[in-house]
């Protein structure tokens, strides 16, 4: 019987094309649109979970008021003149706040590298050491910039220890030993900066995983990296480890010890005296207690308006509230739209059962049971399902991506599309059942008058 009645089914089909072919169109587009908005809220719960366990998500940045956004900033609120300068000494804030589990620097660094070549002129926008150096210029020398010569680069050449590198330039950060801590970091090879290194007078960096192979090229094992010195503009830095893997940006960064750079330097610009200092915490829940705490603290030291304090919790939470209303809309609005759509669905098939009530006395008289006529009903629901839940998954896919991007939403999981689809078959298989379920309570003599 189950093959007899995909034979009927398919003949329908036939005989009907353009009907059950607009059918279809109708159906996938109502479940494209419900699988993309129910794909949307998933895909953005999962990145909320994701990027909310991130340590980055979990500190507080303490930095001077030069540093923030100035347009956030009213006219009225600026101090007329600005003289805090972080240190690592102001790392002791850390012991006001109990709920501080570790206090680091991270500033953004640098390196301007040497390639093979390279004359001693210096790189556009670079300064080179001078007489009667200017108060930017000293800024400038204090970086330390060398002038290479030709000879002083042929002998680099022929030193197997020392790499240049086809790069003109590299990015990444100044840190104390506490920020590998708190990003629960380790080396793959080599070590990690002590707080000896703070103070030590040697060059010495970390490279990330993706630097590292990059650095390394096709011509040495990455391991080979460790001991050598990369030529920069800098002076040589002696590379002391390379980290596991991260992040995308910390994978591509350099980190080197952290030094204060305020020891005589008074009249340097604050713009240079770029330290940023975090407090990471191990609850959320008590960022905001904690950033109290030491905005007091930064306020008793060098008074108002003269540190920043950002909780970059705040802002990522401001941002899931807003992609959580709009996922929470959409999915209402393509809900309603595909619940019209199977509406549509149920009463265009109770039109093709009305019509084939006929045939439906006719295999009664001759003996099909209810349950056969229910799965004569049952495939061309299933049928009607299983195309429309196929092709409204394909026309989710594009859709679901334009909505991932538009929401700020980096990554997706074709997964969240397959679930919608299928819950999406289900649903539409339900309500094609529903017109069929006049005629379980039809007898043999009913079917046979209705013939």
């Amino acid at each position: 019987m189950y093959n007899e009645a995909v034979k009927i089914i398919l003949r329908r089909f036939r005989d009907r094309s353009l009907e059950s072919g607009l059918l279809i169109i109708a159906l996938a587009l109502g479940i494209g649109v419900f699988t993309a908005g129910l794909s949307l809220i998933m895909n953005t719960a999962a990145y909320s979970n994701e990027i909310m366990k991130s340590p980055v998500y979990k500190e507080i940045v303490v930095s001077t008021r030069g540093e923030a956004d100035e347009m956030e900033t009213p006219v009225s609120e600026k101090p007329a003149r600005e003289t805090a300068i972080l240190t690592q000494a102001d790392l002791d804030a850390a012991e006001l706040a109990p709920n501080v589990a570790w206090a680091y620097v991270q500033n953004h660094n640098r390196l301007h590298l040497i390639s093979p070549g390279l004359t001693d002129e210096a790189p556009p926008g670079m300064m080179m050491p001078t007489e009667d150096n200017t108060e930017e210029e000293q800024i400038t020398n204090f970086r330390g910039f060398q002038q290479i010569s030709d000879e002083d680069l042929a002998a680099a050449q022929r030193d197997s220890n020392i790499i240049l590198s086809e790069l003109d330039e590299i990015s990444g950060y100044s840190v104390t030993p506490q920020f590998f801590n708190s990003w629960e970091i380790d080396s793959a090879n080599g070590s990690l900066f002590s707080e000896a290194d703070l103070t030590g007078t040697d060059n010495i960096i970390i490279l990330g995983s993706d630097l590292a192979e990059l650095l390394a090229g096709d011509k040495m094992p990455e391991a080979d990296l460790l001991g050598k010195k990369l030529l920069s503009r800098e002076g040589y830095q002696t590379i002391i480890g390379i980290l596991d893997p991260v992040s995308d940006i910390f994978d591509k960064s350099f980190f080197s010890p952290y030094k204060d750079l305020t020891g005589g330097m008074s009249g340097f610009k604050n713009m240079f005296m770029n330290t940023q200092l975090r407090f990471a915490v191990d609850d959320s829940e008590q960022l905001y207690e904690t950033a109290s705490l030491l905005s007091s603290w930064f306020t008793n030291r060098f008074g108002e308006n003269q540190i920043v304090i950002s909780n970059p919790r705040a802002e990522a939470e401001q941002l899931i509230a807003r992609n959580t209303g709009i996922g929470v809309l959409i999915l209402f609005l393509s809900a309603a739209g595909f619940f019209i759509a199977l509406v549509n669905v149920s009463n265009i098939l109770m039109s093709r059962v009305l019509r084939m009530k006929k045939n439906v006395g006719i295999l009664m008289a001759l003996g099909s049971s209810k349950r056969g006529i229910m799965k004569l009903f049952l495939t061309e629901a299933l049928m009607l399902a299983i195309s429309g839940s196929i092709a409204g998954a394909v026309f989710a896919i594009p859709l679901s991506s334009y909505m991932r991007e538009a929401a700020g939403i980096t990554s997706g999981s074709w997964i969240y599309i397959a679930i919608g689809a299928v819950f999406a078959g289900v649903l539409t298989g339900l309500f094609g059942l529903i017109p069929s379920r006049q005629f379980m309570k039809i007898d043999p003599a009913q079917a046979m008058r209705s013939a």
